[in-house]
């Protein structure tokens, strides 16, 4: 879970390359115009910055760009909501509005209590509003984190995937009931964009140090009754 997650074509009325989803995945939305800069990456200067298409699920956000910058090797890149901290929506008044924040890798030696720093990340929305994004991106932290956690702190380390912010009708209900910024050009899908058959056979797993440092609190990520 990281750098070039698992793509596929969709065949959802759409021709493009969308995530391709764990068990109990939704993958919500779509924006295009994005301008995502990230370090800590495998490239020559250790950062990597593309123009492509931001994908927000309720496991995490996905980037996948409009090509494949030469001797880079990275087409997409993924930030799991569990494992992002620090984040903060910026409004400059000069240049795009913005998110960053610090995700930790989810690989071997990462999470919060691994010896892996973490990411740092801006995602530039260079191209209209950003009300139903973060409207949709805030509802899932508070899934994930709790809702005194969503705004802004440290995420857990689990060793499950987040659990879905309701299922089924509830999930279909949430979407079409969100708040939708007219100047925001995201699509919200209804129905996640993929056959079911397509889903990853498997769960994502999240680094195994739950609770193994004393100086920060982290909740954990299994699923809640």
């Amino acid at each position: 879970m990281a750098a070039n997650p698992p793509l596929l074509q969709s065949t959802f009325g759409q021709n493009s390359l969308v995530p391709t989803p764990y068990p109990r995945e939704a993958i919500c939305l779509s924006r295009q115009g994005i301008l995502l800069n990230i370090d800590g990456v495998r490239t020559s200067d250790g950062r990597w910055s593309a123009k492509g298409t931001l994908y927000l699920t309720n496991m995490r956000i996905v980037f996948i760009a409009d090509g494949q910058e030469q001797g880079s090797g990275l087409v997409a890149f993924e930030l799991p909501l569990a494992y992002i901290y620090s984040d903060k929506f910026n409004q400059p008044i000069f240049g795009a509005n913005n998110l960053s924040g610090n995700c930790w890798p989810a690989v071997q030696g990462g999470g919060p209590a691994g010896s892996v720093p973490p990411h740092k990340f801006t995602l530039y929305f260079r191209e209209g509003g950003v009300g139903t994004f973060l409207n949709l991106y805030y509802s899932f932290l508070e899934q994930i984190r709790g809702p005194q956690q969503a705004p802004q702190s440290h995420a857990s380390a689990a060793a499950s995937a987040p659990p879905i912010p309701g299922s089924g009708a509830s999930q279909e209900e949430m979407l079409s009931r969100a708040f939708v910024d007219p100047n925001d050009p995201s699509q919200i899908y209804l129905t996640t964009p993929v056959k079911d058959s397509e889903r990853l056979p498997t769960a994502p797993v999240y680094a195994a140090n739950f609770s193994q440092t004393q100086h920060e609190s982290y909740q954990d990520m299994g699923l809640r009754p």
